[in-house]
């Protein structure tokens, strides 16, 4: 991992995520690191991939657009994130 890699919380995840796009990176269960730039900021949300109905995300889970997929895809709070400064 890269000197430039800090540590963030799930909540400042989440803050940031759904004030634009983010580039984050979260340690996946085999340890592996997996790279994302996500948000849950609509505007840059395909309109036809808008969540449909109310949606309730348990407070265990951070969900996203994953940019780099161009789909929905979660990871939970336990996991450990970190950003690139």
């Amino acid at each position: 991992m890269s000197n430039s890699m800090q540590p963030i919380t799930a909540q400042t995840l989440r803050s940031e995520l759904s004030q634009r796009i983010v580039k984050f990176f979260f340690v996946k269960k085999d340890g592996s690191l997996r790279e994302v730039k996500g948000t849950t900021n609509l505007a840059h949300v395909p309109i036809d991939k808008h969540p449909q109905g109310v949606r309730q995300t348990p407070p265990s889970v951070i969900t996203f657009w994953d940019l780099l997929v161009q789909d929905w895809r979660s990871a939970k709070v336990e996991t450990q994130f970190f950003i690139n400064h």
